[in-house]
């Protein structure tokens, strides 16, 4: 069984490594995904040579494997960074991944090792060895609790930024990040099993397998249906030529809603519930920013808070009010934010701005 799914798991890896690297353009983003399909394939890779040749180096098969597990999690941040535009950092990677390719190059020094259905088994083994996986795995899960929260974070920022995500929703990328965490969890149950005996080591491994391929499957099922990530984003149809006065109209009519329902004081306000509370679809209400009044709903909803926020500096009664309290009134739901926008909108700080109000 172990043979079997370890061949079909690096099947499906390779049937997506041939699609991946036809794809063009190719960028920073594929070759992280790319090097993320190219390690899960060959730890499975890794378990089918020692399963199925057990004379044929098993100890130093699955030791490969355990590093190209290992490298999983930063090929998957890589890829999360590349989406985002950010630097990739590439050199922090390639300093954790050599630690654990030196930490398991000297382990069999140390420790006598041997193999069982392709898992690596030590045998009377000091007890701090017992920590040494439940460490690694900890530290491995570092790196997909970095992409949970980018995605997270991504998400939220489109979300204000368009009305509807579609093909832009990186929501996938959190259940990729999750999907990645269960993998750990599941690995990480194998040092009580270990120690209780409660399952023998060849179903624990089936069932790890398993836990790998079904993510392996969500990958290809995401990225196969999805125009970007496996195959090249088709040519965009032209589009029909937007109507001007109309999107002037819809912009003047939205800007006048923001202000008499003051709808924007809401720090949880979306462009979804503002298209719903104008009672149009979403792509009126982004046409309606981007063409009728050359920005978007983000930028948008932070000019009136911001303008809100002049308003309340203004009243006498709100002079031994602090800036942040202002903030918050206005529709800034937290301290980050507030800053965030100012920085952005005028170039300059709360407090600055409040002093140089106060002085005019």
């Amino acid at each position: 069984m172990i043979l079997t799914l370890a061949i079909l798991g690096g099947a499906i890896c390779l049937f997506l490594i041939a699609i991946l690297a036809a794809k063009r353009p190719f960028g920073a983003a594929d070759g992280g995904l790319l090097f993320w399909l190219a390690a899960q394939g060959g730890a499975f890779g890794t378990i089918a040579v020692s399963t199925g040749l057990p004379e044929f180096w098993p100890i130093v098969w699955l030791s490969l494997g355990q590093f190209l597990l290992f490298c999983l999690g930063p090929a998957q941040l890589i890829y999360a960074r590349a989406r985002q535009s950010r630097q990739l950092e590439i050199w922090p990677q390639i300093g954790a991944m050599a630690g654990v390719a030196m930490v398991l190059a000297l382990l069999p020094l140390i420790v006598q090792l041997e193999t069982r259905s392709g898992a690596i088994i030590a045998n009377s083994a000091p007890r701090w060895l017992i920590f040494l996986p439940l460490v690694a795995l900890l530290v491995s899960a570092a790196w997909p609790v970095m992409v949970l929260h980018m995605a997270r974070q991504m998400r939220r920022k489109l979300k204000d930024r368009y009305s509807n995500l579609a093909e832009l929703d990186p929501g996938w990328m959190e259940v990729w990040a999750i999907s990645s965490l269960i993998v750990i969890l599941a690995a990480l149950l194998a040092v009580p099993n270990s120690i209780l005996g409660i399952l023998p080591v060849s179903v624990h491994v089936g069932a790890l397998l398993g836990f790998q391929i079904l993510q392996v499957a969500y990958v290809a099922h995401r990225g196969l249906t999805r125009p970007g990530i496996f195959l090249s984003a088709p040519a965009s149809a032209p589009r029909p030529a937007i109507d001007l006065a109309a999107a002037r109209a819809d912009f003047e009519a939205v800007t006048c809603r923001l202000a008499e329902s003051r709808i924007y004081l809401d720090p949880e306000l979306t462009a979804p519930r503002l298209s719903d509370e104008m009672g149009w679809a979403p792509e009126r209400l982004t046409q309606a920013f981007r063409a009728g009044g050359d920005t978007n709903f983000h930028d948008a909803v932070l000019q009136a808070r911001l303008q809100e926020m002049e308003r309340l500096a203004r009243d006498p009664a709100n002079a031994r009010v602090t800036t942040l309290a202002l903030g918050l009134d206005a529709g800034f739901g937290s301290k980050s934010a507030m800053y965030e926008a100012f920085r952005r909108e005028l170039n300059t700080s709360p407090a600055a701005w409040r002093r140089l109000f106060m002085h005019k």
